[in-house]
């Protein structure tokens, strides 16, 4: 088989990375190119060619014949190196770096990718797969790299606890950062797709803060971001800390460098770290159920049935420069703001966690096409509510409540009943349930339930009448004793021996172990 061989010298980025490999088979022809580094302009804004730039063994790029995405890999990295691989013979290449299994070619000169909306933290420099750079190349000719992104700077100083960065274009207003885009690199211009208004810097894996040090931030680049920036950091105790940039315009240009300074506790205030962000529905004027219907082009009544809408995710302690108010009313000081992308709706507040009204039943009436909800850091009033809290939601698939606190929840009847078609995962994580004075028919007739995790926590309240009934009968039904195709059940023993127990009538969880596999926690 024959090779395309290329020549690469060092790129207008920062560092590169390695991503999985995929196989190529066909046609192939030899081909030499000598790749040069892109001159950017040293100005006020700092550029890329005054930071140091090297290969490292066994990089890999994306090598682009019209037809597949190659894998070209080098052995030896350096501020030169030979990357060699395999491709269809073409008029045209498109090269980019890093290879990424997902970029899109969509003409000989364009190449369709995505800047991340979650970066991670890489002490000096960017996250690799963000720092995405591109050039057309041709036979016997030469071929430049030229950035795709540009840079924002932020320092993390010592003594100075950070669980996450944020960076936002424009406080208040609707300006994407992030997200899919094209670039035409016979232009050297990017065009957006679908943005998003966030990134989120976060630590490396397996690390809980981000170390001390000068950390890269790819955003889009932009010539007139209006009111600036908006920057914020976590601690570690979940508050949030922010300020936006003093720039009336601020120009962030492709290859270019735009320093925000160090993180403080002086220049960034602390959003809320005892505000309260409570979440009502029913408030006559702002509320949860009904605006995000309307987000997604409903009427917004609560009993109207939404058909858009697939994913809510919550997310606390975190930026919102752009989405309508959800909640605002008595028992909150803090705003909570949703924004919809595609299917998917991000309910946000900048303070710690989102509580639940003390009665939120039926929270989530009425949206039939959800398939998936995400808790993050949310809890509740006391003596909390949440009977029939999917009512109506009949595509419902999976519900993970994450690090939810519903120690204080008292009534969990019916809480899954009528969203039974569909439901297959529920994940309680370690909330404990020990102010729970009823359970009843809270998992009815989920007959295709697959895996509940109720967690080492999880206490059966006093009342639980038919809390099982039905609940996992088509998922065992055809298991053949097969224990795998029964619903998997994480709970304590202590739970999994009550659950069994047969009592009078009004106390009969109707749990039938045939349909479980029992995993104690």
């Amino acid at each position: 088989m024959k090779k395309i061989v290329f020549v690469i010298a060092a790129l207008a980025a920062v560092v590169s990375c390695q991503k999985a490999e995929t196989v190529y088979t066909g046609e192939t022809v030899q081909l030499s190119f000598r790749v040069s580094r892109e001159a950017t302009a040293n100005d006020t804004k700092a550029a890329l060619s005054g930071t140091s730039v090297v290969f490292e063994d066994n990089d890999k790029l994306s090598v682009f014949d019209g037809t597949s995405n190659n894998i070209f890999q080098t052995t030896n990295g350096g501020d030169e190196a030979l990357f060699t691989g395999s491709a269809a013979d073409a008029a045209s290449y498109l090269v980019v770096s890093p290879y990424n299994e997902n970029y899109v070619q969509q003409s000989a000169s364009v190449l369709r990718f995505s800047i991340p909306e979650y970066q991670t933290a890489t002490p000096g420099s960017a996250d690799p797969n963000a720092l995405i750079s591109i050039g057309k190349a041709f036979k016997g000719n030469s071929v430049t790299l030229y950035n795709a992104v540009a840079l924002v700077e932020i320092v993390v100083p010592g003594g100075l606890e950070v669980k996450q960065i944020q960076v936002a274009g424009a406080k208040g207003a609707t300006v994407g950062i992030c997200g899919e885009f094209t670039f035409n690199a016979n232009e050297k211009t990017l065009t957006p797709v679908s943005m998003k208004n966030v990134i989120y810097l976060n630590p490396k894996e397996g690390d809980d803060l981000i170390a001390p040090g000068t950390y890269y931030v790819a955003i889009r680049p932009k010539p007139d971001f209006d009111n600036g920036f908006a920057i914020a950091f976590v601690n570690s105790s979940n508050q949030l800390y922010k300020r936006t940039t003093d720039n009336k315009t601020l120009v962030i240009e492709r290859g270019h460098i735009a320093p925000m300074g160090e993180l403080n506790t002086t220049d960034y205030s602390a959003s809320t770290s005892t505000g309260r962000a409570t979440l009502r529905y029913a408030d006559g004027g702002v509320q949860f159920t009904g605006t995000l219907k309307t987000l997604a082009g409903g009427a917004g009544g609560f009993n109207d049935v939404d058909t858009k809408i697939k994913k809510i995710v919550f997310m606390a302690h975190t930026l919102y420069p752009a989405g309508s108010v959800v909640s605002n009313g008595p028992n909150s000081d803090v705003q909570i703001h949703a924004r919809i992308e595609g299917t998917t709706v991000y309910v946000c507040t900048e303070a710690p966690r989102i509580d639940f009204y003390s009665t939120s039943t039926r929270l989530f009436k009425n949206f039939a096409a959800l398939e998936e909800v995400e808790f993050n850091d949310v809890s509740t009033m006391n003596s909390a509510v949440l009977d029939y809290l999917f009512d109506g939601c009949t595509s419902l698939k999976s519900v993970k409540f994450g690090n939810a606190d519903f120690s204080k929840v008292t009534n969990f009847s019916y809480m899954f009943y009528n969203a039974t078609s569909a439901l297959e995962y529920v994940d309680f994580g370690e909330t404990a349930t020990t102010a729970a004075t009823t359970m009843q028919s809270m998992f009815n007739n989920n007959q295709n339930l697959k895996y509940l995790n109720l967690g080492p926590n999880f206490t059966l309240a006093a009342a639980h009448k038919n809390m099982f009934l039905d609940t996992a009968r088509q998922t065992s039904i055809d298991a053949a004793g097969d224990d795998a195709k029964k619903c998997q059940l994480y709970a304590s023993q202590a739970f999994y021996d009550d659950a069994k127990v047969v009592e009078d009538n009004d106390h009969y969880t109707q749990f039938n172990p045939a349909r479980f596999l029992f995993h104690a926690q």
